[in-house]
C-alpha cells in the first residue's frame, strides 16, 4: 500500500469492521504532543464510537485512536510500510 492523502471528506471515512475472534492485540500508548508537521492521511468514519487516524510525521507513521470519553492513544512510530500494514489489519477487524 502506498501512503498518500485520502479522497474522503473530513469526518467521513470507511467503517472499521468488527474485531475478528483471532485479532491481533495492538500495543497502544498514551498520545504524545502532536508534531508541528503532522499529516493525517486516512481516517475512519466518525459515526462509530472509536475513530482511527493514519498519521505521518517526521518520516515515520503511526495510528491514533480516539472516541467520546476515551483518552487518545497512539501506536509507536514505525516505518511507513509497517504502519500501512497495521492500518489495513485494523480496518479489516484483524487487529485492535
Amino acid at each position: 500500500m502506498t501512503l498518500s492523502a485520502t479522497d474522503g471528506s473530513a469526518g467521513h471515512g470507511p467503517h472499521v469492521l468488527e474485531p475478528q475472534p483471532d485479532c491481533v492485540q495492538v500495543q497502544w500508548q498514551a498520545a504524545t504532543q502532536a508534531e508541528d508537521r503532522r499529516r493525517v492521511l486516512r481516517w475512519t468514519c466518525e459515526c462509530r464510537p472509536m475513530v482511527y487516524y493514519l498519521v505521518t510525521a517526521g518520516g515515520q507513521g503511526y495510528i491514533e485512536r480516539t472516541g467520546p470519553g476515551a483518552a487518545t492513544v497512539q501506536t509507536a512510530r514505525m516505518r511507513h510500510v509497517q504502519v500501512a500494514d497495521l492500518w489495513e489489519l485494523i480496518w479489516l477487524g484483524r487487529a485492535r
